[in-house]
């Protein structure tokens, strides 16, 4: 197991995980991230937000892993 940690951006900032939780690998921990983020899109787009949810992931050593991101895109027709 090893320990990852989960940075979101909301909006101008930054919520930096400071807890981090355990994965079998960084491939487990991208999924995990994947479905954080949809379900965090999913609170947003109930109040209206269809911003972006960007999740910056990183080992316990700090090193960058990877970023994911979820976008919801409304083209209103004319």
């Amino acid at each position: 197991m090893a320990r990852y940690y989960f940075d979101v951006h909301d909006g101008a900032q930054l919520v930096r995980d400071e807890d981090g939780s355990d994965f079998e690998s960084a491939d487990a921990a991208v999924q995990a991230a994947a479905r954080s983020a949809a379900e965090i899109g999913q609170g947003r787009m109930a109040r209206g937000d269809f911003s972006d949810v960007v999740i910056d992931i990183r080992d316990a050593g700090n090193q960058p892993i990877c970023t994911v991101t979820a976008s919801m895109k409304i083209d209103w027709q004319p």
